[in-house]
């Protein structure tokens, strides 16, 4: 009977553990959660006809001046990550070792509300 409880309490530790992990997302290919710089600034873009924001991050890379999305956030595909708020966008940030260092909020074309968070690698 003992051998039975401590193969369950195993197995359900093992469950939650697993319930816990936090996807990595990219900039360019490059993980998000692997930037090596101390400060990063992230700016968030409405998704056209929706709610969902998109997530830009500018960590120093080089930027291409004619593909202006090249610095927002995707999956492992190369699919742009739609967060379901800016709030959403910043919690992200925040789980895998930002700290919110400052906050700018920007009226876009369509008199929609963007974010621009300044936060620093909790981890360098």
């Amino acid at each position: 009977m003992k051998s039975f409880l401590t193969h369950l309490i195993t197995i359900c530790s093992l469950l939650s553990a697993f319930g816990q992990s936090i996807t990595t997302y990219n900039i360019n290919g490059f993980p998000l959660d692997s930037i090596q710089t101390e400060y990063i600034t992230a700016e968030t873009c409405q998704v056209a006809l929706s709610n969902r924001v998109f997530l830009e991050v500018d960590y120093g890379q080089e930027s291409k001046i004619f593909f202006n999305k090249y610095d927002r956030v995707a999956d492992i595909n190369g699919n742009y990550v739609e967060f379901k708020s800016n709030m959403d966008a910043l919690n992200y940030l925040i789980k895998i070792g930002y700290e919110l260092i400052d906050t700018e909020y920007l009226r876009m074309k369509n008199d929609d509300i963007g974010a621009k968070y300044v936060l620093r690698n909790k981890v360098n």
